[in-house]
């Protein structure tokens, strides 16, 4: 191959893989793509060789045989190095100033309240105070985070009539499915109905739930902890728990929000989006991690021999939950955002000790770092939630971004039709 024709522009590598050039540049911040120096020393110049390999790869499917799947979005940039943007915003810095409520409402109009320019989610003290009785930014637009009484009535029944056995995130789908039922309205897809639509799902998703303590407040994260917890926050609690419905809002093309998104594509209602997030995301690896996390921290505290309980995973071949990530290369900027003001919340105590010393038996020799699981992980059980918080958590976070992923998809129509490349046997053999 000459020297003319094994080099591309950035425009020809763009319309050879099917993308935008924005694209072609986030190929090359994630490592999948290498860019080289053109001519002149300013412009960019892609190996052609390496270009076709990549759109090959993206047809037939990419590391380990995983499909690389490429959706333009003006949501979430994730820098694999380890950062993480809403809309262009640091979600490290909006996890610490702001609400999730204002969070919610930057990644679905791209403008948010006062909470997220700074004012803080847990009231007008620091961003480590979040007493029981603070309040929150997000939820002082004249009640907007509300689902109708109607709706909460019919679907605290439903949970009524649940086994007092039922895991925490089940009695979530039951509350999104109980809802969608009680939403005549629900298939109104301009932006201002769904967004009106998301503000009360994701505040009947919690008024549904059993309460276990009573908490002042009308933040979601509030709410939530009345439903997890069965005692009022401490000082950074609700703060903590706050900056983890953040952290977990969004995360680029995830499995559950491409399932959203494939959900959208063909015009379901933003109830059955959330619930395609929900089924998606309850996989063990998947939202589901976050439970584990919470197990092999219980395990671990009681004990108090973190080296043995790492060596015993190791020895039978198990991944260790909590640690390491399928696109960060190098740490995830959630896990140590949470991890800090998990460590903040309350007094130091048996639960922080277990997780820093996982943290450095685990990283010896360059060992996987932590990954957000491990700080939800530490969230629930530091704080005493119940069991399956962190995954409830995970998913009702996540349900902010699910919908803003819906109506980037509205604005298009069945535009996902993966073809199969058949492999059995041929036909009559």
């Amino acid at each position: 191959m000459s020297d003319s024709t094994r080099w591309m522009t950035t425009a020809q590598a763009a319309e050879l893989l099917g993308v935008k050039p924005e694209t072609v540049y986030a190929y090359v911040s994630r490592g999948v793509l290498s860019r080289h120096r053109g001519a002149d020393r300013r412009s960019s110049r892609f190996d052609r060789i390496e270009v076709e390999r990549l759109a090959k790869r993206n047809r037939r499917g990419g590391r380990a045989g995983a499909l690389e799947v490429v959706i333009d979005t003006e949501l979430t940039l994730l820098d694999p190095e380890g950062a993480l943007y809403y809309r262009g915003r640091d979600a490290i810095e909006l996890a610490r100033t702001a609400s999730f409520e204002d969070v919610a409402e930057l990644l679905w109009s791209g403008s948010a309240g006062s909470g997220a320019a700074g004012s803080g989610a847990a009231g007008s003290g620091s961003a480590g105070s979040g007493s029981a009785g603070s309040g929150s930014a997000g939820s002082d637009r004249g009640g907007a985070w509300r689902a109708g009484d109607a709706a909460v009535l019919v679907g605290r029944r439903a949970q009524e009539a649940l086994p007092a056995s039922t895991r925490p995130i089940d009695r979530v789908r039951v509350a999104v499915a109980t809802l969608a039922a009680a939403d005549p309205m629900r298939d109104d897809r301009r932006p201002a109905a769904v967004t009106a639509t998301a503000r009360a799902l994701v505040a009947g998703v919690v008024d549904c739930l059993p309460v276990r303590t009573p908490v002042p407040g009308s933040s979601i994260a509030e709410r939530l902890w009345s439903r997890l917890a069965d005692r009022p926050p401490g000082t950074g609690e609700i703060r903590a728990l706050d900056a983890a419905l953040i952290l977990l809002a969004d995360h680029e093309l995830a499995a559950s929000t491409f399932a959203a998104r494939i959900a959208a594509s063909v015009w379901a209602d933003p109830y059955l989006v959330v619930l395609t997030a929900l089924s998606a995301g309850g996989g063990v690896l998947h939202g589901a991690s976050a439970s584990a996390v919470e197990g092999f921290l219980r395990e671990a505290a009681e004990s108090g021999d973190v080296p043995r309980l790492v060596g015993d995973r190791l020895r039978q071949g198990e991944r260790l939950p909590g640690f390491g990530h399928a696109v960060y290369t190098g740490p995830d900027p959630r896990a140590e955002a949470l991890l800090d003001l998990v460590a903040r919340s309350g007094t130091q105590g048996q639960v922080d000790e277990t997780v820093g010393e996982l943290i450095r038996v685990v990283g010896r020799h360059g060992g996987p770092r932590p990954n957000v699981d491990l700080a939800l992980g530490a969230l629930a059980v530091k704080a005493g939630l119940a069991d399956g918080s962190g995954e409830v958590i995970f998913l009702l976070g996540r349900m902010a971004g699910v919908v803003a992923h819906a109506l980037e998809e509205y604005a298009h129509r069945l535009r996902f039709r993966p073809r199969a490349l058949y492999t059995g046997s041929a036909p009559g053999a």
